[in-house]
């Protein structure tokens, strides 16, 4: 399966809130950095922060590039809480090592 195909079931999982389908297309090791804020080491770790965390965000992804073992995905994403919405745009980078997400460097603004 190539990088593409990984970084496009993983992310259909992440959005449909799958998060145990997601963490099988991760690396034992993944590292998953959100930028100027947090960091999870390791597959167990990342389980409980996307379970939590990404509970009333709806993601959509506008493009993404893939370049070597490396895909860059942009989009829109809005945060659903205590009855309000915040719209942000995100960039992430998501980098593979022998098929599986090996790390994601998440920029939010």
């Amino acid at each position: 399966m190539s990088n593409q195909h990984v970084f496009l079931k993983a992310n259909k999982a992440l959005a449909e809130g799958n998060y145990e389908e997601f963490i099988t297309y991760c690396t034992e090791d993944i590292k998953w950095e959100n930028v100027g804020k947090s960091t999870f080491n390791g597959k167990a770790q990342l389980l409980r922060y996307i379970s939590s965390a990404y509970d009333g965000i709806t993601f959509t992804t506008e493009n993404s590039i893939k370049e070597d073992d490396m895909v860059v995905e942009l989009g829109q994403l809005v945060i659903e809480k205590n009855g309000e919405s915040k719209k942000s745009s995100y960039c992430d980078v998501w980098k593979f090592k022998d098929g599986m997400i090996s790390q994601v460097t998440s920029f939010v603004i």
